[in-house]
């Protein structure tokens, strides 16, 4: 198993669109856009999922029913169902950063739909078709429900903090947990194991992680997404000889963030089973763009 190209929707490598991953768990896409003030979505709401992004360079701009809030590199945010909001890449250059929704809800259709449609009735069937929905006459989800972290030890809960090791919890919902793990050379990580239930990811932004699986070893180097879906056996550490950084998602939570704090003993983590688990070519291991 080796990454792979992702399937590029539309732009070219310096300005577009790329879809990641589409999971039932996960829908992402990676973005470079250049900036734009009224040019983004309306605002609009998700009955169902959530929204997640992550800013790789750049600025964006998140306005929601009570305000704005802007984000720049090396920050998640986090959008809860219901919450009313739209996005705009703001600042004076241009922007990359992943696009995520949990679950996908058939976000991946919905992305290739855009930008193939070729009327105005070709886009709102494709709109219709996905839960993205306008301003709600009734009472929305509270915009403070809306999280906003900076990556890189800067914000969120730390979980561990000690030479060579670091654990921050950055998104803590029930859509979706975002922990960075910050690893030292030769850290050792998680042994091989299964989820039942959820998925697990991880975007490697620097050094390299060694990932098991059942029939082997994957080195994932910074610029690369990993995901497992339920039922495929895997592990990680930090083989190399530098230091290693990346988030790591799991999609629904299962209660990850208090099995972190050590307060969820029957979190969705079980031992490989005998017959070897899923197969892993269903895991996701693509490279950004």
């Amino acid at each position: 198993m080796q990454p792979v190209e992702a399937e590029h929707i539309a732009g070219d490598d310096d300005l577009g669109v790329t879809l990641l991953a589409d999971l039932e768990q996960i829908g992402i896409v990676e973005v470079r856009s250049p900036p734009y003030c009224d040019a983004g979505p309306p605002l609009h709401a998700h009955a169902k999922h959530a929204e997640a992004f992550f800013i790789f360079d750049g600025e964006l701009t998140f306005r929601l029913e009570d305000g704005e809030h802007r984000a720049e590199r090396e920050t998640w945010v986090f959008v809860p169902p219901e919450v009313v909001h739209t996005f705009a890449v703001t600042g004076d250059s241009p922007a990359r950063f992943l696009d995520i929704h949990v679950p996908s809800s058939g976000f991946g259709d919905f992305a290739r739909g855009l930008h193939a449609a070729r009327s105005e009735d070709e886009l709102e069937a494709v709109r219709a078709a996905f839960d993205q929905h306008p301003i709600p006459e009734y009472s929305s989800a509270d915009p403070e429900l809306l999280v906003l972290r900076r990556a890189d030890g800067a914000d969120g809960e730390t979980i561990t903090d000690r030479p060579g090791r670091r654990a921050t919890l950055l998104v803590d919902a029930e859509e979706l947990t975002v922990t960075e793990f910050f690893y030292g050379s030769g850290e050792r990580g998680a042994k091989p194991h299964v989820h039942h239930h959820h998925a697990d990811g991880f975007l490697v932004v620097e050094g390299e992680f060694m990932f098991a699986f059942r029939d082997g070893s994957l080195p994932v180097p910074a610029g690369t997404l990993v995901l497992f879906p339920p039922g495929v056996v895997h592990g990680f550490d930090n083989d190399s000889t530098a230091n290693a950084r990346c988030f790591n998602l799991h999609m629904p939570s299962s209660g990850f963030g208090n099995y972190l704090r050590g307060r969820n003993p029957d979190f969705d983590q079980h031992d490989p089973p005998a017959d070897g688990g899923a197969d892993p070519a269903s895991v996701i291991a693509v490279r950004l763009r």
